[in-house]
């Protein structure tokens, strides 16, 4: 094997770790939503009190030293946002996931969207 080979197959793993780095994972969370609809990609980067302001205060919240989680009922699904603290020791929106109530994965966006419609227009 060359050195090339083996320099590649050695950083490997620096590329696939940052690979993992969201949207906006090394700034600051952004105080607000972007107008137009939500999606799950917008909550991306975005900070606890401006979801809040756009889908109310979540149904479950779990708080650890350097994350929260928080969870919203949609019907049929229950949508999951994390918040993991950036530069500044601010949380931001770091991850999406939505969960069947029976289980298993359910579709982001409909969930999103079925939390919407259930809490009503927000500010």
């Amino acid at each position: 094997m060359g050195v090339r080979a083996k320099i590649f197959i050695a950083l490997l793993p620096v590329f696939a770790l940052a690979a993992c780095a969201g949207p906006g994972a090394t700034g600051g969370a952004s105080p607000s939503l972007g107008p137009g609809p939500v999606t799950p990609d917008s909550l991306i980067g975005v900070a606890p009190s401006a979801i809040s302001a756009r889908l109310g205060q979540p149904d479950f919240r779990r708080t650890e030293p350097e994350a929260e989680i928080w969870q919203y009922g949609g019907g049929d699904c229950s949508l999951f946002v994390y918040f993991y603290k950036v530069d500044g020791g601010a949380l931001g929106a770091r991850h999406v996931d939505a969960r069947k109530v029976q289980g298993g994965a359910a579709d982001k966006s409909a969930c999103l969207a079925s939390v919407v419609a259930r809490r009503g227009p927000m500010s």
